[in-house]
């Protein structure tokens, strides 16, 4: 009779010794093992940007985290578009040692749908946008429906396409970016122009044509620079109806950095962006156009703080989709893009900074936008709302007030990306 017990105690033993030699097959008893090394193809390694590469190099060394290898599964299939990412766990070399591995393997094809704007502004109303994403491995294609009352000074509606090609290991990317637009405009900005100065500021128009053939360059991780042409065609309204056009080399420069520890995670991104109407391009339009960005954002657990600046200078007579806005879902929260400065402006400067504690979110913006030999006059507003989480897609409502003298009316702000 004590036969049994015993054959009971060896299987439990051998089991226990299995298990702790195969290392795959609890992934809870897996968190005691080091990790060894970390296997990504070659091809795959250079194609992903250089935070993700850093946040791979990090997990040699520690103990093994089968959340953070789901995580940056997740993340560099986002980035490798086209290709499906799986992930596995192998015995090391050494005793208590693994070797995590990514798998990638390409797609033969990769559609999705997404709606990369959503929004309504108490004072402008709706804003919506949807692309359809295929993908054939290297070879990307866009395709979309848009109706913006948010960005411009108009509301602008239509269709918009993109082909991208990825070359050398993703480091370079070349493509063209294709729309066409009609354009509705508001009553306030329409009385602005009856007194404002042709020669500096050009009347309305109906519909707008965008070709834009672009190169970029990831000059060191996560450094890409840009150049390209922007061919833009439009039909005016007044004081006649006619065909003008607006040509302009563009160029950019982009940084992206982040860095995600067990507690808290940093991101920076900042860019620079000309675009330069010449008659070299016989552009009926001679302007240049600076604009600057720059975002850090800090989070910990259920609490993310962000702080981002925005600035931008117009020189020459330019088009109205040229001028700068404030006063939208983005900025200026608080106000209304048309009570601010109707015409826009040829001088801006806004900066936010945006707190969200999950459900909560509070945005302080402050910004100017004036004519050149203008007054500027800075503007300050808070917004305090709920959010569904902290990415771009999360939906977010918020109810934002003008911080000045006197009666404040609210607005009021919904949907995702803002």
């Amino acid at each position: 009779m004590r036969v049994v017990p015993s054959i009971l105690l060896l299987l439990a033993v051998l089991t226990a010794e299995v298990a702790r030699c195969n290392p795959e097959s609890d992934p809870n008893v897996n968190s005691r093992y080091t990790v060894e090394s970390v296997e990504v193809s070659p091809r795959a390694e250079k194609r992903i940007s250089a935070s993700l590469r850093g946040d791979i190099r990090n997990l040699v060394g520690g103990h093994y985290d089968e959340q953070a290898v789901d995580r940056l599964a997740k993340q560099m299939k986002k980035e490798l578009r086209g290709y499906r990412v799986n992930q596995r766990i192998a015995k090391g070399s050494k005793p208590d040692t693994v070797k995590v591995v990514f798998e990638v393997v390409r797609s033969h094809r990769e559609q999705d749908v997404t709606v990369p704007q959503l929004a309504y502004h108490s004072k402008q109303n709706f804003s919506f946008g949807a692309d359809a994403d295929l993908d054939f491995g290297d070879h990307q294609l866009r395709l979309g429906l848009i109706t913006d009352n948010d960005e411009l000074l108009e509301r602008f509606s239509g269709i918009r396409g993109s082909y991208r090609r990825l070359a050398a290991g993703g480091h370079l990317r070349v493509g063209v970016n294709l729309a066409s637009y009609r354009s509705q405009w508001n009553g306030a900005t329409l009385t602005a122009l009856d007194g404002a100065n042709p020669a500096d500021v050009p009347g309305i128009y109906r519909t707008r044509q965008i070709v834009e053939p672009q190169i970029h360059v990831e000059v060191l991780p996560g450094v890409w620079l840009g150049a390209g042409v922007s061919i833009q065609r439009f039909q005016t309204q007044f004081p006649a109806a006619r065909h003008e056009s607006s040509h302009s080399l563009i160029s950019s420069l982009r940084l992206e950095r982040r860095w995600d520890g067990s507690v808290f995670k940093h991101r920076v991104e900042a860019g620079y962006g000309l675009r330069a109407a010449t008659s070299f391009l016989d552009s009926d339009f001679l302007y240049t156009r600076h604009l600057f960005d720059a975002r850090y954002t800090f989070r910990t657990g259920d609490d993310q703080i962000q702080a981002s600046f925005l600035g931008g200078t117009l020189g020459g007579r330019a088009p109205l989709f040229e001028r700068f806005v404030l006063g939208n879902g983005n900025t200026l929260r608080g106000y209304n893009k048309y009570d601010v400065a109707p015409l826009g402006g040829s001088r801006m400067a806004h900066g936010s900074i945006d707190y969200r504690h999950k459900p909560f979110r509070v945005v302080y913006d402050t910004g100017t936008v004036y004519q050149r030999g203008g007054r500027a006059r800075v503007l300050h507003s808070l917004a305090l709302g709920v959010t569904t989480g902290f990415k771009g897609e999360s939906f977010s409502f918020l109810v934002a007030f003008p911080l000045r003298e006197g009666r404040a009316e609210p607005i009021f702000l919904l949907g995702m990306n803002f």
